[in-house]
C-alpha cells in the first residue's frame, strides 16, 4: 500500500464560506485549501482509500490502521513518520518501508556496510554521531533502537547533494538487501505520479466557487475520471503509460464518456476499440536511458518476482 497527500488544492479567498470549511497553513497566500488523502495499491495501481479535508489537518489522520495492513507493505514519505505506529504495524504481522527525517538520532546496535560487512566499531554510537569523514561507506544497513523501538535504517550518502538520506523498515535483511530496500522505495513514487495525474489532467487545480458542495463533487469527479482513464488504459494493454494516455485523454476517451453519457451501448463499444488500438500505439512506454534502466516499476516488479 502506498500512502500520500496531494499538495493543497487552492480555494478562492472570497468571502467566508471557503477558508472557514477548509483553512489553509498560509492564510495570506492561501486562506482556504483542500488537501487529498489517499491510500493506493501499488498492484492495482489504483487508490483503494480517498478523503478529502482542510489543508490544516494532519495526514496521521487518513492513513490505513495497523489491523487493515496484515501481510502488506506500507511505502510511506517522512511526513508519516510514527514510531508507535510502525511497532503497531508489526504487532499485527504488516511491513512498513518508509523515508526517515534527518534528524532521528537513535542508538545504533549493529552496523554493515553495502556488501554485508560488519562494522563493529558503529555499535554503541549515535547515527548522528557517524559523518561521512569519519566512515566513507556511502550506504550503512543498520539495526538501530530508539527508546523501546528497534528497527532497522538504511542510510545512503548522496555525493552529488552531499546529503544523506535515511530509510526505516522491518523488512528482514535476510531477504532484502539494502540496495533491495532502495529499489524498493522507488515505487512509491506512483502515488505522485497519481496526484500530478489527478491535478494536472482532470483539471483539478483551482476552484472558483464558494459551495462546498460544487468543491468535493469536483474532486470525487475528478478522481473517478481518473480511475475509468486507468481502467481502460490498463484494458488495452498492460504497461502502456498513463502519463502518455492522461495527456491524450481528449481524443480518446471524450468520445467514449459521450456515449456512456447517451447511454448507447453500441458506440460504447466501438469508441472503446477505437480507444485501446490509439493507445496500443500512442502510449507504449518511452525508451529508458541507460542510468535509469532496470528501474522503472515493471522492471523493479520483475526484479523481485525473479
Amino acid at each position: 500500500m502506498l500512502v500520500g497527500r496531494a499538495d493543497p488544492f487552492i480555494l478562492p479567498s472570497i468571502p467566508a464560506w471557503p477558508a472557514k470549511e477548509f483553512p489553509g497553513r498560509f492564510h495570506t497566500v492561501s486562506p482556504a485549501a483542500v488537501e487529498c488523502h489517499v491510500t493506493m495499491s501499488l498492484l492495482e495501481q489504483a487508490p483503494v482509500n480517498m478523503t478529502i479535508a482542510a489543508d490544516t489537518i494532519s495526514e496521521h489522520d487518513f492513513r490505513p490502521s495497523a489491523t487493515e495492513l496484515r501481510e502488506q507493505l506500507l511505502l510511506a514519505d517522512a511526513g508519516y513518520l510514527d514510531q508507535n505506529y510502525y511497532h503497531e504495524i508489526e504487532q499485527h504481522g504488516g511491513f512498513y518501508l518508509v523515508r526517515g527525517k534527518l534528524s532521528l538520532n537513535p542508538t545504533i546496535e549493529e552496523a554493515r556496510n553495502q556488501h554485508g560487512r560488519l562494522l563493529p566499531k558503529l555499535a554503541g554510537k549515535k547515527l548522528q554521531a557517524v559523518k561521512h569523514r569519519t566512515n566513507r561507506s556511502d550506504v550503512l544497513d543498520m539495526v538501530v533502537r530508539s527508546g523501546k523501538f528497534r528497527y532497522r535504517v538504511i542510510r545512503r550518502w548522496f555525493t552529488q547533494e552531499q546529503r544523506f538520506v535515511l530509510w526505516l523498515t522491518n523488512l528482514p535483511r535476510e531477504e532484502f538487501s539494502a540496495t533491495d530496500i532502495m529499489l524498493l522505495y522507488r515505487t512509491r513514487w506512483q502515488i505522485e505520479l497519481l496526484f500530478k495525474e489527478l491535478k494536472s489532467h482532470t483539471n483539478l487545480r483551482k476552484f472558483n466557487t464558494e459551495q462546498k458542495a460544487i468543491v468535493e463533487g469536483l474532486i470525487w469527479a475528478s478522481l473517478l475520471t481518473l480511475l475509468l482513464k486507468r481502467l481502460i488504459v490498463n484494458s488495452a494493454s498492460p504497461g502502456l503509460s498513463l502519463f502518455k494516455a492522461a495527456k491524450n485523454a481528449d481524443v480518446w476517451f471524450c468520445p467514449v464518456v459521450t456515449a456512456i453519457s447517451q447511454r448507447a451501448m453500441q458506440e460504447i463499444e466501438h469508441h472503446l476499440d477505437w480507444a485501446f488500438q490509439y493507445l496500443r500505439r500512442n502510449a507504449q512506454p518511452s525508451q529508458q536511458s541507460k542510468s535509469k534502466q532496470g528501474k522503472g516499476l515493471h522492471d523493479i516488479y520483475e526484479f523481485f518476482n525473479a
